[in-house]
């Protein structure tokens, strides 16, 4: 009885070291540069955090990105490719409660529907692409990513 109370703590202690250690992120990229729309260019800011065990990155930071959306990625000895499908917005689901079905409408909008990223593992440039869900182009990125390290960014305030 005593030794599988203590197999059990000693299990329930490495699953816990394994979960606490599956939130770190390995990788942080502080990537800047432009924005191009129209021929027109703005200037644009992103900050990734990157996951290997589950290959996921997060936006931390973006003035051009929705910040806090997880991408997954794939990486290879020359790239990490990202792709991301944001929900379609402006669906609205309403009860038919005399038929007992729903109703959806989706009004046609040009938002954001892809991401897609990519990060050249060697010369550190980012190269991106918005488009809407008809896969029209509604821009294009170009930036320079530079790897830091959370020992690299400044402590949090509260």
């Amino acid at each position: 009885m005593r030794l599988a109370a203590c197999c059990l703590a000693a299990g329930l202690t490495a699953l816990l070291s394994t979960t606490a250690t599956a939130a770190e992120f390995s990788l942080y990229l502080d990537c800047s540069g432009k924005m191009h729309d129209n021929g027109k260019a703005k200037s644009a800011t992103l900050d990734l955090a990157l996951r290997d065990n589950n290959e996921t990155a997060l936006i931390q930071r973006s003035n051009v990105l929705p910040v806090g959306e997880r991408l997954k990625y794939k990486a290879s000895q020359t790239a990490y490719t990202m792709l991301y499908k944001l929900p379609q917005p402006g669906t609205h689901y309403y009860n038919d409660w005399q038929h007992g079905e729903w109703v959806v409408w989706q009004p046609n909008l040009k938002r954001l529907a892809t991401i897609r990223l990519s990060v050249d593992r060697q010369t550190a440039a980012l190269e991106g692409e918005l488009l809407d869900f008809n896969d029209d182009s509604l821009g294009t990125l170009t930036m320079q990513c530079k790897p830091t390290t959370m020992d690299d960014a400044p402590e949090p305030k509260f």
